[in-house]
C-alpha cells in the first residue's frame, strides 16, 4: 500500500517502495519473505516468536487474576502481568517503527546494489529525488521547470500517504471505541451496576 517505484538492473526489473510499509505492520515476518529478503525474514520471524511468548504470558497471567477474582473477590496486581504487557506494547511501538523505515532500508538497499529507474520513467525518478534517495543533477536543480513537476508527483505520493493514514487511524478508532463500550458493559454487569 506504499508508494511503488520500478528499478532496473542489467534488464532485470525490481519494485522498490517508499512510504510507510503498511503490508509490513499487517503481515509483519511475511513481508521480507515475499520481497526474496531471506536475512530480514529470520530477524522478522525471531521478533515474531518473541511477541508470541509474551502474548501467551499475558493471556495465562489474565487468566490467573480472573480465576482469583471469581475464587477469592479479590485480586492483587503483580509485576508478573505487568511487564509482559508493558514488552508487549514497547514492541508494537518497534513494529511501527519498522514499518516507517523499512521501505526506506529495502529500497536503499535496491540502489546500494545497483538498480536505478529507467531513463523514461519520471515518476520513478521523480519521488526518488524529492524523498532524497538519489540527489538531483546541476542541470535539474536550475531547471526550476523539472523541479516543479517532480514536486506535483512527490506531492500526489505524499497526499495518497496521508489520506491511507486518516483512514487506517478511523477505523482503528472506531475499532477501539466498540471495544471500549463493549469492556464497560462487562465491567458494569460484572460489579451489578
Amino acid at each position: 500500500m506504499s508508494v511503488r517505484i520500478n528499478l532496473e538492473k542489467d534488464g532485470k526489473k525490481e519494485s522498490g517502495f517508499m512510504g510507510f510499509s503498511w503490508t509490513l505492520l499487517f503481515w509483519g515476518f511475511w513481508v521480507p519473505l515475499f520481497r526474496g529478503r531471506n536475512k530480514d525474514f529470520g530477524l522478522f520471524f525471531l521478533f515474531f516468536l518473541v511477541k508470541i511468548g509474551l502474548i501467551v504470558l499475558t493471556f495465562k497471567e489474565q487468566f490467573r487474576a480472573q480465576r482469583n477474582m471469581e475464587m477469592f473477590g479479590f485480586y492483587k496486581p503483580s509485576y508478573i502481568l505487568l511487564i509482559p504487557t508493558l514488552i508487549f506494547v514497547i514492541i508494537e511501538v518497534i513494529e511501527v517503527w519498522l514499518a516507517y523505515y523499512y521501505n526506506r532500508h529495502c529500497t536503499n538497499t535496491l540502489l546500494a546494489n545497483g538498480y536505478y529507474p529507467e531513463e523514461n520513467d519520471e515518476y520513478s525518478i521523480a519521488l526518488l529525488k524529492e524523498f532524497t534517495y538519489i540527489p538531483y543533477t546541476k542541470e535539474e536543480l536550475e531547471d526550476k521547470s523539472i523541479r516543479e513537476k517532480y514536486k506535483k508527483f512527490s506531492d500526489f505520493a505524499r497526499k495518497e500517504e496521508r489520506d491511507k493514514f486518516k483512514i487506517f487511524f478511523s477505523v482503528w478508532l472506531i475499532i477501539g471505541a466498540i471495544i471500549f463500550i463493549i469492556w464497560v458493559v462487562q465491567y458494569l454487569r460484572f460489579y451489578n451496576f
